[in-house]
């Protein structure tokens, strides 16, 4: 069967594989922590998703964890929540009745899919006493037929590496901005230069990037990251497995 991945907003994306349906960091608010307002609507109306199987969350930044659209998935149907150990009382407050925390490099075996909890150089407060900044990741997500890396937030880190030959990977994606100012950002997201290297490490077939056009969450402009990220895979020769998405759009394998 086909894999579908559509760019609903931000790093909000509908991975469909072998009839299973997987949202990732779900955010359908109109701002960020009451502060950054929403700049492009949501690609999917909220009321059009189709049913979620799986919804995982990588981390507990407002941009990614967002509890008004946890608790609307909840409201929605059934769904399994997968998230990093040690933030499952965020999903409780949701609503969510089934919970599978993992820690780095830990799986969920499922009757339909695997999904193996990755490493993410990033870190993660949603207050100052919060102690769960290190509970940050991505997920390896593998069907009978298909396997897609989402890397949440993260920086670069040799983990790539590891990652590309643990895992035959069909598609990346991968985050491609909130990379200015450099001094706040460097350790802890990837820039489209360094998502193209992330990419070669991966050694995946499709890159699909994410995190950009729809938060006004840094200094760059909006429009930049994939601009750059282009320019990068034509000097790498990559750029027909680049598949840059606005808001709403699906590439199929």
């Amino acid at each position: 069967m086909a894999l579908k991945i559509t760019l609903i907003n931000h790093a909000t994306l509908l991975i469909q594989m072998d009839g299973v349906s997987v949202l990732t960091d779900p955010i359908y608010s109109r701002t960020v922590s009451f502060a950054f307002p929403r700049r492009q609507k949501p690609g999917i109306p909220f009321d059009e998703l189709p049913p979620i199987n799986y919804v995982l969350v990588s981390h507990s930044d407002y941009d990614h964890l967002n509890l008004k659209t946890l608790r609307m998935l909840r409201r929605k149907g059934p769904s399994a929540i997968v998230i990093p150990r040690g933030l499952a009382l965020y999903a409780r407050k949701s609503g969510f009745e089934e919970i599978v925390e993992l820690n780095t490099w830990e799986s969920t075996e499922r009757p339909d899919l695997t999904i193996t909890c990755t490493p993410a150089k990033h870190h993660s407060k949603r207050t100052a006493w919060d102690r769960t900044g290190s509970a940050c990741c991505g997920f390896v997500i593998q069907s009978k037929n298909h396997t897609v890396f989402f890397a949440g937030d993260t920086g670069y880190a040799d983990f790539f590496q590891e990652l590309g030959s643990r895992f035959s990977i069909d598609a990346a994606l991968l985050p491609i901005g909130a990379y200015k100012p450099e001094k706040w950002f460097k350790n802890v997201h990837l820039h489209p230069t360094t998502a193209v290297r992330a990419f070669l490490d991966l050694k995946a077939r499709h890159l699909i990037p994410y995190h950009w056009g729809t938060f006004w969450i840094s200094d760059e402009p909006m429009d930049e990251p994939p601009q750059l990220l282009l320019a990068e895979s034509e000097r790498s020769r990559l750029r027909d497995k680049v598949h840059i998405l606005n808001n709403g759009e699906s590439v199929q394998f």
